[in-house]
């Protein structure tokens, strides 16, 4: 199973709430694709995150598709997703206001499973990025960390045309904070504060 856990990229996650928040937030709907899921850690740091920092009606209208390719016929990562229950080393990350705000005791001790507001923001689909077809379009921000350097720079332009295709004018990505953007879309995708690993799309 792919590394990942809660709350892995702090720089991203401020990113997101100070640059990418205020502006998504005149959207009526916030549509979020975190691509390379893995076993749904990112995606639920992201709903905590928006939790956090937008108003009721605003986190109403959030929805966020988590996908990756699962390596097996066991649908690992879709299940789980689907049941949100993590384990005390799996939540280590987790800031102590978090735990106590979105999450919840299972009757196994050591088992926590995320509140239901949060949980039913995320929905899972098995989806391969190397088909270079988009499951949904129209999103807001795009997330894809830990997966673009595993392909070639070709196929890298090919998935990163397909974001572009994906993304709302003026739409957001982001990626690995060690990433540099391609040359091809240096003028396409605009890294929103230095240092930050996001990305505004640049229509034009």
């Amino acid at each position: 199973m792919a590394y990942t856990s809660f709350f892995r990229d702090p720089d991203a996650l401020e990113a997101i709430v100070k640059i990418a928040l205020p502006a998504m937030i005149q959207q009526q709907e916030i549509r979020v694709w975190d691509a390379g899921c893995a076993s749904g850690e990112e995606p639920f740091t992201l709903a905590i995150v928006f939790a956090e920092h937008l108003g009721p009606f605003s986190f109403r209208n959030l929805d966020i598709l988590a996908t990756d390719l699962e390596e097996s016929n066991f649908p690992q990562f879709e299940n789980r997703i689907k049941k949100a229950k993590y384990s005390k080393k799996d939540v280590f990350w987790v800031p102590e206001k978090f735990r106590n705000t979105h999450f919840i005791a299972t009757d196994d001790p050591d088992t926590f499973r995320l509140t239901p507001d949060i949980r039913e923001k995320v929905r899972y689909l098995k989806h391969d990025l190397l088909t270079f077809q988009a499951p949904e379009n129209h999103k807001s921000l795009i997330v894809c960390k830990n997966v673009l350097m595993h392909f070639t720079p070709e196929d890298q332009l090919k998935v990163l045309q397909m974001f572009f295709d994906t993304l709302v004018p003026n739409g957001f990505l982001v990626l690995d904070g060690f990433q540099a953007m391609p040359a091809e879309f240096a003028s396409r995708f605009v890294r929103a504060e230095a240092g930050k690993p996001l990305f505004r799309k640049e229509e034009g």
